[in-house]
């Protein structure tokens, strides 16, 4: 427990020392916060220190105890005074009545009586702070009962149409005065988790991340409506409440990585039309998601034809496909970078394919760009041609997957196309051949994708400088290095990293 203070005034300096020696500051757990000569110099620091008990002489020159007493009172009520007198004079004591005195000590100071009248002191200010933690424990319980409770009658009116008067009435006593913003529009927005993402304790973080997003905003109410959809009501005039509501969704997103349905109603005539807005803001999710459920269809069969190529071992075909489908995608990157990880781990389960062991399926959450989002997707879907190549026994297989590992765990050494052909006895032009019928892709585009992987895994996974990282991949030369990046990336390398901090903020 936090040890009570106690400050000794008295002009003499033995007196106080002798005070100070015989209080139990220990059995009574106190301590001594200061010594003054007189109340002056008490006041002048009593802000500062707040004391909880004052031992004090009545006679001092300049402020005396009782004039103390009674500014100190002035100012901090709760202060337990113990005045120390040599005069057994009524007036004083009536005085000392007055200004809040606690207790009386006549001198010589004995120290039993000392330390009986700092223990009952002690006691009070002990009860007395008891009870005030109670009184805001209890205070704190009404005021969440009542958010709780606002929250449930908010709810009753946002399901079925309300007589205002009634409305005026019951939600006045939750704090909302409706007669005071009659003249005010009043707009709603809702959250919806998409079913899948769906968890209790995940709905409660976002309600919470609502919260904290708009508890600056005066006229704005978060709350969870029964279906667990978030609802937030603005009566805030001149704000831009969709845009506010676009940032809020890209921020839980990116946060939780959940797929969300976000609607927003038109403006209406206050909280007569609460009712009206909430059916406005649930008819705007709901066209969206028959709009979104005729794309997923074109979208699952594309990706069934993506499918059906990867299989075929077509790889122009595939890769066709897939940047059909990210040419038709929407602009929120957060939303398709979340989509495309659904798709694929779908397509590797159709395919019966581990996608712990697709390399480039991780690149997903380190592209920041559309153009990033097409190459990133264009290597995956190589890898699986790939994959579904060597899994099937396809000419070469053997050969090829032994390259490709050499590659991979090799790449920070001689990386030639001679020495590779060289150490697997083929010639340079068969082995450059074999590579592009099997990949697609020539030699040396195939080194920079995997080079590029290992570089964005080294900058996100450890502290490496960018020429140590260039060094492991096999590209010493750190200004060819910068320009190889931008390349690949569309970005400078700080200007990448820039994007990573951006994003993890």
């Amino acid at each position: 427990m936090k040890k009570l203070k106690v400050i000794v005034i008295d002009d003499e300096m033995l007196i106080r020392k002798l005070i100070r020696m015989k209080m139990d500051t220990k059995r009574l757990n106190l301590e001594v916060a200061g010594e003054y000569v007189n109340g002056a110099a008490a006041l002048q620091e009593l802000r500062e220190i707040r004391p909880d008990i004052v031992i004090s002489d009545i006679c001092m020159p300049e402020a005396d105890g009782l004039l103390f007493s009674e500014e100190c009172v002035k100012l901090f009520p709760e202060i337990k005074i113990i005045l120390v007198t040599g005069y057994d004079d009524f007036e004083y004591a009536r005085r000392g009545i007055k200004a809040g005195v606690f207790d009386y000590l006549l001198k010589p100071i004995q120290e039993e009586e000392l330390n009986n009248a700092l223990e009952r002191a002690t006691e009070q200010i002990l009860k007395a702070r008891g009870q005030k933690e109670k009184q805001s424990r209890f205070l704190y319980e009404i005021q969440k009962n009542k958010v709780a409770l606002r929250d449930i009658y908010l709810n009753h009116i946002l399901s079925q149409n309300q007589n205002i008067e009634e409305m005026k009435e019951s939600l006045l006593e939750y704090g909302i005065n409706i007669e005071e913003k009659s003249s005010r529009e009043i707009q709603l927005g809702l959250i919806v988790v998409e079913e899948g993402f769906y968890e209790p304790e995940v709905i409660m973080q976002i309600m919470e991340e609502a919260k904290t997003f708009f508890q600056s905003d005066e006229g704005i109410i978060v709350l969870k409506d029964l279906w667990n959809r978030i609802v937030i009501i603005s009566e805030c005039e001149g704000i831009p409440f969709a845009e506010c509501l676009d940032i809020l969704n890209s921020l839980i997103k990116t946060k939780y990585k959940c797929r969300l349905f976000v609607g927003i109603s038109g403006k209406f005539s206050g909280w007569r039309e609460i009712h009206m807005a909430y059916l406005d803001a649930l008819k705007f999710i709901q066209d969206k998601r028959m709009g979104e459920n005729k794309k997923n269809t074109e979208d699952l069969r594309a990706w069934k034809q993506i499918e059906n190529a990867v299989r075929r071992g077509n790889i122009e075909e595939a890769q066709r496909l897939g940047q059909m489908i990210l040419d038709n995608e929407e602009t929120d990157l957060v939303e398709v970078n979340l989509r495309l990880q659904t798709r694929f781990q779908k397509l590797c389960i159709d395919l019966e394919f581990s996608q712990n062991n697709l390399m480039f399926l991780k690149e997903i959450a380190w592209v920041y760009t559309k153009e990033q989002i097409k190459y990133c997707v264009g290597n995956i879907i190589t890898e699986l041609v790939i994959r579904r190549k060597i899994n099937s026994g396809d000419n070469n297989s053997e050969v090829i997957e032994e390259i490709l590992k050499y590659m991979i765990h090799h790449m920070g050494e001689e990386a030639s196309l001679n020495f590779l052909a060289e150490k697997f006895s083929l010639s340079s032009c068969y082995l450059s051949k074999l590579i592009r019928n099997f990949t697609g892709k020539k030699y040396v585009e195939l080194l920079s994708d995997i080079r590029l992987l290992k570089l964005l895994e080294m900058i996100h996974t450890t502290n490496m400088k960018d020429y140590d990282i260039g060094t492991m991949i096999g590209i010493q030369d750190p200004h060819y290095l910068s320009i190889w990046f931008k390349k690949m990336m569309g970005l400078s390398v700080t200007e990448y990293r820039k994007c990573i901090s951006e994003k993890t903020k």
